[in-house]
């Protein structure tokens, strides 16, 4: 376009439309250039040749084509939006957000449709939406959420009932060699130049069985011979 600048003919802004419009090609945009075309051909040559119908085409353009690539934006983020339990309230804001910008009807079956796609990754929540069989995007809307924190609360209910289990920690008794009490009556040949305590033991008496004194033994005469405790024997 800036090499046709000062040739007579292309500085006309119903000519400049003509030619933009030969670059704008293909099934999608083919209808809109056509009703574009059919526009231009209803300007008056002279009096609708101004720069306002040139700066008026720019516009429609843009609104047509930025509207329409964002609704494609849109769409994809849609097919890709998933709900993370148990954040309901975001997922249902962030999907209508998208869906008004990809052009959804509110009340379409579709965009029911779509609303529980996003759900995919909780199939036990879908079932029980889908049980209470809701008749439009609010229902369905409003029994999403009502089906969301039942399960919220069935969760709690059951993380609080769960005892967890007592875990000891056992340690192994770490092992202490015990060394042998030695004495004099059992230690080895190789500590005989080591003092050791001396064994007592031999000298113990066994319980009951204490040696009696001269007094006591004389006791125990006289009494087998029928005698007093002063060792008079008792007359028959």
């Amino acid at each position: 376009m800036m090499a046709n600048q000062g040739v007579p003919g292309f500085e006309s802004p119903i000519r400049r439309i003509a030619i933009a419009l030969t670059f704008i090609k293909g099934p999608q945009v083919d209808g809109w250039v056509e009703g574009i075309l059919e526009g231009l051909e209803q300007l008056h040559p002279i009096n609708n040749n101004i720069e306002y119908t040139y700066t008026n085409f720019l516009s429609q353009f843009e609104s047509q084509f930025a509207d329409s690539t964002k609704q494609e934006v849109a769409q994809v983020s849609l097919d890709r939006l998933a709900f993370h339990f148990p954040n309901i309230d975001q997922y249902i804001s962030d999907f209508e957000m998208l869906a008004r910008k990809a052009r959804y009807t509110i009340r379409s079956r579709e965009l029911m449709n779509m609303f529980l796609k996003g759900l995919h990754t909780f199939p036990h929540i879908v079932e029980r939406i889908i049980d209470k069989s809701p008749q439009d995007y609010y229902d369905l809307k409003n029994k999403t959420i009502l089906v969301v924190k039942n399960q919220q609360l069935l969760r709690a209910i059951k993380n609080s009932a769960t005892t967890t289990p007592f875990q000891q920690n056992f340690q192994r008794p770490q092992y202490v060699p015990r060394l042998p009490q030695y004495n004099s009556s059992n230690a080895p040949r190789n500590l005989n130049n080591t003092p050791v305590p001396m064994d007592l033991s031999r000298g113990r008496t066994p319980p009951n069985q204490w040696p009696r004194t001269d007094t006591q033994q004389s006791r125990g005469n006289v009494a087998q011979l029928g005698g007093d405790s002063n060792g008079k024997a008792r007359q028959g």
